[in-house]
């Protein structure tokens, strides 16, 4: 999310781990990516993929909110962002 996607990355975006495996359970989501792979006009179309179009839902997936990291991540001394920005 509002990460910058270089040219390196396929225009699919993501590859299946073993056939159709999880296929139909997965969640992947982008949103406001930028850069020449950010494009999400070719990527897969499993139903479990999506461009998230609203900062609320883009918000359910953030540090803070998704992984609680405010708690424990500052112990780890790994730099992170809490929320969208």
């Amino acid at each position: 999310m509002k990460s910058y996607i270089g040219d390196l990355v396929d225009p699919k975006g993501w590859l299946e781990w073993s056939g159709d495996f999880a296929l139909s359970t997965l969640y992947y989501g982008e949103y406001l990516n930028r850069g020449p792979g950010s494009s999400t006009s070719g990527r897969v179309t499993w139903p479990g993929y999506k461009v998230i179009m609203n900062e609320t839902e883009a918000g359910l997936f953030t540090v803070g909110n998704f992984i609680q990291g405010g708690v424990w991540l500052n112990d780890t001394g790994v730099p992170y962002y809490i929320g969208l920005s």
